[in-house]
C-alpha cells in the first residue's frame, strides 16, 4: 500500500542521489493542460538556486525524498 503526501508549500525534499542538498517548496503551479508541478529553491542556496519539479516526480522515492 502506498502512502500519498499532499505536497504544500514549506514541505522539504531532497534528492535521492544527492541527499545533502535540500530543497524547500515555495510555490505550487498549476496551469491548465499540464500536470501540476512544485517549485523548489535550494535551501542553502541563493535565490537563483530554484528547480521546477512535477508533483508526480516529488512521490516517487526513487527520484525524491520527504524530509521531516
Amino acid at each position: 500500500m502506498t502512502r500519498r503526501h499532499r505536497i504544500a508549500v514549506g514541505d522539504r525534499y531532497a534528492r535521492s542521489d544527492t541527499p545533502r542538498h535540500s530543497y524547500v517548496v515555495v510555490a505550487l503551479v498549476d496551469k491548465p493542460g499540464h500536470p501540476p508541478h512544485a517549485r523548489l529553491q535550494a535551501e542553502d542556496g541563493t535565490p537563483y538556486d530554484e528547480v521546477l519539479v512535477g508533483v508526480s516526480a516529488l512521490t516517487d522515492p526513487t527520484a525524491w525524498r520527504r524530509l521531516d
